[in-house]
């Protein structure tokens, strides 16, 4: 079984550049350890996702803002409307033209119909996305680094002593930020008995900090953070973005495709694949080719033996048809009876009826076919009728109320 592994990619909150550092790690859920550690890396040092990785995009907290909304009745998550209406909902809270920010809503909870809406910069997200796929990385899913929980509040401190920010998640004010060194001018009953999950950059604060509320503290390394919110129920690729999900899969197989066109590593592959398109080619002409001949000679022979036997016989079309017509004609002409005769098929019926039925009440003869009202056989019966009539050179149809009985092609 293939296993499937997955690549994250944190966003850098600056657009996309040879100066953007972007954070990196990747992991296989059926592997102990992490593939690649976690890290950070310019655009062009990125390792490439395969078939068997799913890449998932990270959203920084910074690049986030959060925002509650209650749906209209009636305006589910596959409404074609939803997107606007969430606009229209959420004009008088941004501020800045929502049709220039990306929306995403959160994924059902089975609560009320108060659900977090995420909002970010739409031409950031979409450059960065864009980068990533020139550089050969199609991201599947989108997922916010921190999102509001659904009861209760967490504390994040993430970074280092230079540039550590201090998160809280709350179910009911959504994610909100201020840097460690503002931190200390907090409302003290906001971080009494507060649970931190901290990064080890800011252990020795988190932990001063939390001492001194009465908190506890949890060093969480950013391994575990990210995979924590790559394995969430959070997925940003919605709207615009899910659209253009699958073309970025279209565009990333299309790569592929190149690749395996004009790469030198696969050039004897194509050469192999070259070969083997060709010899099938080859077989099957030549297949063709002695199919036909085989076809074309008895063909002739059937000719040659019906001009032998009928010099008078001077256009041939098909040839067997005709030598049956022709033995049918001497047979007539000498008053012997042919399958084609009313009274050779009269007898044929006579032979083949099942015992204890009664013969058809009227018969209708017209060109070389005896024609009656179907009976009343049952689906055994009229088997073995069908099989006696073939074995004796005729054929019986029913169609539409009606047996036909006729001879066999070629039978004369």
């Amino acid at each position: 079984m293939s296993r499937m592994r997955t690549l994250l990619l944190q966003l850098p909150t600056t657009p996309p550049g040879p100066s953007a550092v972007y954070g990196v790690a990747a992991f296989d859920p059926s592997v102990t350890g992490w593939q690649v550690p976690p890290g950070n890396s310019p655009l062009a040092l990125l390792p490439h996702s395969g078939r068997q990785t799913e890449a998932v995009a990270l959203v920084p907290p910074a690049a986030l803002s959060w925002h509650r909304v209650s749906l209209p009745a009636g305006l589910g998550r596959g409404n074609a409307k939803l997107q606007a209406a969430l606009q229209g909902l959420l004009e008088d809270q941004l501020l800045q033209d929502p049709t220039q920010l990306h929306l995403a809503l959160a994924p059902p909870n089975g609560g009320g119909q108060a659900l977090w809406v995420a909002a970010c910069d739409k031409a950031w997200l979409q450059a960065h996305l864009h980068a990533l796929q020139e550089a050969g990385l199609t991201v599947q899913r989108i997922v916010p680094e921190l999102a509001p929980p659904t009861e209760g509040q967490q504390w994040h401190a993430l970074g280092d002593s230079a540039n550590g920010w201090l998160w809280c998640c709350d179910a009911e004010h959504g994610v909100s930020g201020w840097p460690v060194a503002a931190a200390a001018q907090l409302p003290t009953d906001w971080l009494a008995h507060a649970h931190w999950q901290t990064e080890p950059g800011l252990a020795h604060w988190a932990q001063a900090a939390a001492q001194a509320q009465g908190s506890t503290m949890q060093l969480v390394d950013t391994a575990a953070h990210w995979q924590t919110a790559a394995q969430g129920a959070w997925n940003l690729a919605q709207f615009d973005l899910q659209r253009d999900a699958h073309t970025r899969r279209l565009q990333g197989l299309q790569r592929l495709l190149d690749t395996l066109r004009r790469s030198a590593p696969w050039r004897p592959a194509r050469w192999g694949l070259a070969a083997l398109l060709l010899a099938q080619l080859v077989g099957l002409q030549a297949w063709a080719w002695m199919t036909r001949t085989q076809w074309q000679a008895e063909q002739d022979r059937w000719t040659e033996i019906l001009q032998t036997s009928f010099p008078k016989v001077t256009v041939v079309v098909d040839a067997p048809l005709q030598m049956a017509r022709e033995v049918a004609r001497l047979r007539q002409g000498s008053g012997q009876l042919t399958a084609q005769d009313f009274e050779s098929q009269l007898q044929a019926l006579g032979k083949a009826l099942p015992a204890g039925v009664a013969g058809p009440a009227s018969l209708n003869f017209q060109d070389g076919q005896l024609q009656w009202p179907t009976l009343p056989l049952q689906p055994e019966q009229q088997t073995a009728l069908e099989q006696a009539l073939q074995a004796q050179g005729l054929r019986l149809s029913t169609r539409d109320g009606t047996s036909r009985l006729q001879a066999n092609e070629g039978q004369p």
